[in-house]
């Protein structure tokens, strides 16, 4: 920083979540108000420090990924952002991770699948760094309060004798044993406390599963969508039994239970395909870049 010196520390994350809050409020625009689950989430990272106090801040998740960067206006431009961006990547590359996924993680520190297109600054940043944009996810939401299903929307799934119902205990041993099978990287998230919806075929086989949590779902998104807020995630259908409207089917019906239950805006987040989640009635509400380092 021409003039001024600055230097990079360790993060004290029992210490100093304040300093990170003040520097997401500063460095953030309103449209993306502070997240404290978010930022409670983050439990390393390096403090770009000027004589002046904290005037940057780079998360460090050691799975993989920077869950956040974030410089203060003031101090941007300076060479300070491009300096916590590498000085983190050395970081997690020291714990034996090859490549580092800009702000996508899913682990314990997370905040969002990836960087907000609507920053267009840090698309930039990413990009001039030479991070690779590989591709881009989005979430979608529901006003369940006015939530309609789609005409037909679960028509051909039952015309398939697909009924679908919540897990109880009992079906925990098979709904693991699906997932294992299916979607290996999601069995841990079944594997948690939460609600469960399985569709089975008339021989009593599951055929796809989907998570679900609300009203007052665990999402960090939960100051900008409410406090009733709700979540849909996971959702999976067996190779087999794709093409036939199951996976319509569950969020409609994940989406009716919610509702009954005083649920205001649902999210589902991490989605790719966004023609299926509009057949259920969700449209767009933010996108993501996803950037992976250089070699």
């Amino acid at each position: 920083m021409a003039g001024v010196r600055w230097w990079i520390r360790a993060f004290n994350a029992a210490a100093e979540r304040e300093l990170v809050d003040a520097l997401w409020r500063a460095g953030m625009p309103r449209s993306w108000p502070l997240l404290p689950a978010g930022v409670a989430s983050l439990g390393e990272g390096l403090v770009a420090e000027a004589d002046t106090g904290p005037v940057g801040f780079a998360a460090v998740d050691m799975a993989g990924n920077v869950p956040l960067i974030v410089v203060d206006p003031s101090s941007q431009r300076r060479g300070i952002g491009t300096g916590l961006l590498a000085a983190a990547v050395e970081r997690v590359r020291a714990g034996g991770t090859a490549e580092v996924t800009a702000a996508s993680g899913g682990g314990a520190a997370s905040i969002w699948p990836g960087v907000p297109q609507d920053l267009p600054a840090a698309v930039a940043f990413f990009a001039s760094a030479g991070w690779r944009h590989s591709h881009d996810t989005l979430d979608l939401t529901a006003d369940l309060t006015r939530y309609r299903p789609p005409p037909d929307a679960c028509g051909r799934a039952a015309s398939e004798g697909i009924t679908i119902a919540r897990a109880t205990g009992a079906d925990m041993t098979s709904v693991l044993a699906f997932e294992a099978a299916a979607f290996p990287n999601w069995t841990r998230w079944f594997s948690r406390p939460g609600g469960i919806l399985i569709a089975r075929d008339r021989l009593g086989h599951i055929a796809g599963t989907l998570l679900l949590e609300g009203p007052g779902a665990d999402t960090v998104f939960a100051p900008m969508l409410g406090h009733a807020v709700g979540t849909i995630g996971c959702v999976g259908v067996a190779p087999s039994w794709e093409g036939r409207g199951i996976g319509t089917a569950l969020v409609v019906r994940a989406s009716e239970l919610l509702q009954e239950a005083g649920t205001g805006n649902c999210h589902i987040g991490w989605a790719t395909r966004e023609s299926f989640y509009r057949r259920a009635g969700y449209r767009p509400w933010r996108r993501y870049a996803m950037f992976s380092s250089p070699d």
